[in-house]
């Protein structure tokens, strides 16, 4: 049966059920029970349990750090959702849901929560309040806030994980040289790489283009095709399962895989191109990148500058995305410098010829200039 009517005012309702795990603790109503909500200024606000201290270190990662409180209360047998909001400066984020009184996670979970989702640093101590929110499941009853408790986090700078991506672009399906492409930030599970989907050729109508995401150069370990992660666009089914984009196939895709959401999603690319100051452009005339999927790298040039050293990269010969800047350098990249989506005119260190390296499997970019 369906739940007929919930009120917030004292008259009764008849429930069938109020969720898979019951009243928060105190079970489940049954069919024609007669039951009512209190009003709304005699809820009970759950009470969060004090938090110690989190170290987390590359070491103790896997262990779990247990977020609880009491139960909070509506006047009635209700299914509870609870929800972990974590704090630190001014952002916020939810953690976590559960119907229980009390969520666990990882240290490995809080120390990506904190650096991707609060902006706190790695390798950092910072001051964190928790507070948890409860409301009525699967209804539009506004929640109810707990406590708030502070305690401090030790973050570190988590290590990054890498997929790998195998297909008929690149020399057909040579698992062995898969190229490699990592997360966008340690515990993020969000990975982005930019590709060279038809490898320089064209597409034929039926030809197999396919492609699968892996956790390793090797078939021996997980893989996916697009029954294990959506994709974004209308992939053509086959038997195989891989990923296609079919006839109409663009030539470079800066594809997206989500392991939280198990999806994958593409922005196609004509072009991704070197313009700026230096002779075979003079701010006119775009250099294309072309890539080396053994090397996993995109190259333009030798170009060479005098007199001038500005340049950019942009997408599809046009100034609707730019990347700039380059001035942090990276820190996984031997000369390396990050790139900056919207950034400022680049410059390389004089005058001179240059051969362009972009590294498209990493966030952000990563540009090496480097000198004939």
């Amino acid at each position: 049966m369906a739940l007929a009517a919930l009120t917030l005012s004292v008259a009764a309702c008849d429930i069938a059920e109020f969720g898979e795990n019951g009243g928060g603790s105190n079970g489940t109503a049954t069919t024609n029970e007669q039951t009512r909500l209190a009003d709304p200024s005699a809820f009970v606000a759950p009470q969060l349990v004090a938090i110690g201290d989190i170290a987390i270190d590359q070491n103790n990662t896997e262990e779990t750090v247990s977020f609880a409180w009491e139960s909070a209360s509506f006047g009635a047998p209700v299914s509870i959702l609870y929800s972990l909001i974590l704090t630190a400066g001014d952002q916020s984020t939810v953690a976590g849901t559960t119907f229980a009184n009390s969520l666990s996670l990882t240290k490995a979970d809080i120390n990506g929560i904190l650096i991707n989702s609060l902006g706190v640093k790695a390798n950092d101590l910072a001051k964190v309040t928790a507070s948890v929110s409860a409301t009525v499941a699967d209804t539009d009853i506004a929640p109810i806030s707990s406590n708030t408790r502070d305690f401090n986090v030790q973050t570190f700078k988590a290590k990054l994980n890498a997929l790998y991506i195998c297909g008929q672009f690149e020399n057909g399906w040579d698992v062995d040289h898969a190229p490699e492409f990592w997360e966008t930030g340690g515990g993020t599970k969000i990975y982005k790489v930019l590709i060279d989907y038809l490898a320089g050729g064209t597409i034929v109508p039926g030809e197999d283009q396919g492609f699968k995401i892996l956790t390793q150069r090797a078939w021996a370990g997980d893989y996916w095709g697009y029954s294990g992660l959506k994709p974004s666009w209308e992939c053509p089914e086959n038997n195989d399962e891989n990923f296609q984009f079919g006839a109409s196939a663009k030539e470079i895709y800066h594809l997206t895989v989500d392991l939280n959401a198990k999806t994958i999603s593409a922005e196609g690319i004509n072009a991704i191109s070197l313009i700026g100051n230096f002779a075979e452009s003079n701010w006119e005339k775009d250099v294309d990148f072309s890539y080396d999927y053994l090397k996993n790298v995109w190259t333009a040039g030798p170009v060479t500058f005098s007199g001038g050293n500005g340049f950019l990269i942009r997408y599809n010969h046009a100034w609707d995305t730019k990347l700039g800047t380059a001035t942090k350098a990276s820190d996984d990249v031997e000369g390396g410098f990050e790139l900056e989506a919207g950034g400022a005119d680049m410059n390389v260190p004089g005058d001179g010829t240059y051969l362009m390296k972009l590294y498209g499997n990493r966030t952000p970019f990563v540009l090496v200039m480097e000198k004939q």
